[in-house]
């Protein structure tokens, strides 16, 4: 008896230790009496493009445990393959490109029977290759064999035989919605003329992250010579790959290759940062770019972690949720239309509204949001549980806004069109509106909404029955709707 009376005073106390730890490390996330619009708070320069990072000890966005990130990378910029210990959202705001990503343990399911130049000593060749574009099929080939090809670029060379082999690689372009589990390795490459721009959001609360509540990425290759500054005490840290950690003589054991090559890997004389300018052809197995992607049937046998799907395009109004051609139009993308969410637990929403159109109030029901805009401006009012308004403003192309769980929301776009992502901390978010045909307002008996607020069932039934919108309205009432500030409006 005494042994158990010990037993479970231990584990009483190990309970308020625990507890007590764990509110000193996060205290008081959520005590959120007022909103910003948030602009990134480091930009970190790379040859080819820069990363801006936001400030995830915000108040707002330590609530909603997720941190964002912006990758801008330039025409012929490769943004070098890194891994998160957190899963990952991203969506496409502007360009077009490609992307790579290795899952671990899965196998290289696109091949290539181009020739390589000799490389001198390897049986699978080192050099630069000079054959066309695979087509994402071809022959494994194990042996050597002395071959003659002319490739893409009319040169006439005798290698031996190297089928290139890799995993997955996609055409991305503008509207596209990519999930990343944690630990799978990605880059991207932009073969377009503009900037490809991609913005992420990263769920640090999630039960995948064994870390802390601090984004980490992991480089494969290059180096961050300002380091990651957004973690306290690393200010002064340039970041290296993670290679570089390995002596060189054990990469070159463990890679079968020289010293020297090992210390090529390490990136250590390499101040070009995490986007590189790629010099001359970029080629690598790849299908041929479609107009539009067909839509995939899933009977759950492809599914698997090595052959899910990752992407889907929210741009295309055809296959909105909501949809008015003088209002604008809402899609979501949740684990029902992208099986890999149910494993990331993630969502998103986008949606696109013309001038004086309003989304109507509304509150995340089991999920905590992150707002991006993209394009335009627009008003937005929050309300906390308090019936405070903890945002009343303006927030315009590229600022973050964070929607905490339960906070009530209204959107009136005040330029020609406004546009915006949400990111959703849950696989299948849903939404309750105030107004509208299925809003909670709907669904109350006039009495109670009549003695609940001292009105008349005339009224009651005004309120009840006016809008017969579900999501999308026109905003009505003077300019100056939406709150005091007039200059917002």
């Amino acid at each position: 008896m005494a042994r158990l009376s010990s037993l479970l005073s231990f584990s009483l106390a190990l309970l308020i230790f625990l507890h007590g730890s764990t509110a000193q490390q996060f205290p008081n996330e959520c005590q959120l009496d007022q909103l910003n619009a948030l602009e990134p708070s480091h930009v970190l320069k790379a040859e080819a493009g820069r990363i801006e990072v936001w400030d995830h000890h915000a108040p707002q966005l330590r609530c909603s445990g997720v941190s964002f990130v912006r990758y801008i990378i330039e025409s012929k910029g490769l943004y070098l393959p890194s891994f998160f210990s957190t899963a990952k959202l991203s969506f496409v705001a502007k360009g077009e490109g490609l992307m790579g990503r290795v899952v671990p343990g899965c196998a290289e399911t696109f091949q290539d029977s181009s020739v390589f130049q000799p490389g001198g000593g390897s049986p699978f060749g080192e050099g630069q290759g000079q054959g066309q574009q695979g087509q994402g099929q071809g022959h494994q080939g194990q042996g050597q064999g002395q071959q003659g090809q002319q490739g893409q670029q009319g040169q006439q060379s005798q290698g031996q035989g190297f089928r290139d082999m890799h995993q997955k690689v996609e055409h991305i372009r503008t509207g596209d919605t990519i999930a990343t589990h944690p630990g799978v390795a990605q880059w991207f490459y932009n073969d377009g003329n503009q900037p490809l721009v991609i913005v992420s959001v990263l769920d640090l609360a999630s039960h995948q992250n064994q870390l802390d509540r601090n984004p980490r990425p992991f480089y494969l290759a290059g180096n961050n010579p300002q380091g990651q500054v957004w973690i306290e005490g690393r200010e002064q840290q340039p970041q290296k790959n993670i290679l570089n950690g390995f002596t060189p003589e054990v990469l070159a054991k463990a890679f079968k290759i020289d010293v020297r090559t090992a210390q090529q890997l390490q990136n250590q004389q390499d101040n070009r940062g995490n986007i590189i300018r790629v010099q001359g052809p970029f080629s690598v197995i790849r299908p041929p770019l479609r107009s539009q992607r067909p839509q995939e049937e899933v009977n759950g046998l492809e599914e698997t972690i090595c052959s899910a799907r990752c992407t889907d395009n929210l741009d295309d109004p055809s296959n909105a949720d909501v949809y008015k051609p003088q209002l604008g139009y809402i899609s979501t993308l949740n684990s029902y239309d992208l099986p890999i969410l149910r494993f990331l637990r993630l969502s998103a929403l986008r949606g696109s509204i013309r001038q004086n159109a309003m989304v109507l109030p509304q509150w995340n029901a089991n999920a905590n949001a992150v707002l991006y805009v993209t394009d335009g401006e627009a008003h937005v009012q929050v309300v906390n549980d308090n019936g405070d308004r903890v945002f009343d403003g303006q927030v315009s192309q590229g600022q973050l806004l964070s929607i905490p769980q339960g906070f009530s929301v209204v959107k009136r776009a005040t330029s020609e069109q406004f546009r915006w992502i949400e990111f959703k901390t849950n696989a299948n978010a849903q939404i309750n509106t105030l107004a509208g045909r299925t809003s909670v307002l709907r669904g109350l008996p006039l009495e109670v909404i009549s003695n609940g607020y001292q009105i008349s069932l005339e009224e009651a039934r005004r309120v009840k029955f006016n809008t017969i919108e579900t999501t999308l309205t026109h905003s009505s009432g003077p300019a100056s709707y939406g709150g005091p500030r007039k200059a917002d409006a």
